[in-house]
């Protein structure tokens, strides 16, 4: 696989927990739902799809030097 797929599990899990936190906090969803559960995975799911079809990080690209400038 490749991209960062630990970096995404792990951002994908926080954000979906943290969703979750702010959704019961703010009063849209009880203690007692599965939503709070669902969010973490599909955070986790997220996270592995967007490590591996994003093109952040390092690529394959050069940069080519700049031209010289003529002082004449």
């Amino acid at each position: 696989m490749r991209g960062r797929p630990v970096l995404g599990v792990l951002s994908g899990f926080l954000f979906g927990l943290f969703a979750g936190v702010t959704l019961f906090l703010y009063g849209v969803v009880p203690l007692a739902s599965s939503t709070l559960w669902i969010l973490p995975i599909v955070g986790v799911l997220f996270g592995l799809v967007m490590a591996w079809w994003a093109p952040f990080g390092g690529g394959s690209a050069t940069k080519e030097p700049a031209a010289a400038v003529d002082d004449d």
